[in-house]
């Protein structure tokens, strides 16, 4: 059977159709991230415990974050883990791949670095639904929330934890 230039342009158009849909499903379920920033005044290593059978979301050991910076981790399929940094308080904390979310962090803060963790999300999307205030701590030794329990805070597409010099 000859090909035509009709039909080769046809398989053509299906392949790049095959091609491009999970590139696109994959984006549209890897829109959730979680950011890390440093305002403490040092540098800080950060490492992981990822629960939950989450993946890790660097490689090696630990992340050196610099004063005055920050890291954004893309994540596809949720996850759950605690973020440690030298002289601050653990993070804890869940994004699900539905958006879903759950975070704490103490409120008892009196070491040199503070940190707080904040729900943020995308408005094209909606806005966050439920009960999601700011936990831990901030500037000036202003605390809220010490956790937001699962199934109360939802349409998260960003946790943004930042550590703060009090």
């Amino acid at each position: 059977m000859a090909l035509t230039k009709v039909s080769v342009a046809l398989l053509l158009a299906v392949f790049l159709a095959a091609v491009a849909a999970p590139a696109s499903a994959a984006s549209a379920a890897c829109r959730r991230k979680i950011t890390v920033q440093n305002l403490s005044g040092r540098d800080l290593m950060l490492t992981l415990e990822p629960l939950a059978n989450s993946p890790h979301l660097w490689g090696g050991a630990g992340y050196m974050l610099h004063h005055g910076s920050h890291a954004e981790f893309s994540i596809c399929l949720g996850w759950t883990g605690r973020l440690h940094a030298p002289e601050a308080p653990t993070a804890e904390f869940h994004v699900g791949h539905d958006g879903g979310a759950w975070y704490m962090a103490p409120v008892g803060q009196s070491g040199p670095v503070h940190v707080t963790v904040t729900p943020h999300t995308d408005r094209a999307f909606g806005g966050l639904q439920g009960h999601c205030p700011a936990v831990g701590c901030a500037n000036h030794g202003q605390c809220f929330a010490h956790a937001v329990p699962g199934g109360n805070c939802a349409n998260v597409d960003e946790l943004k934890i930042i550590y703060y010099s009090p």
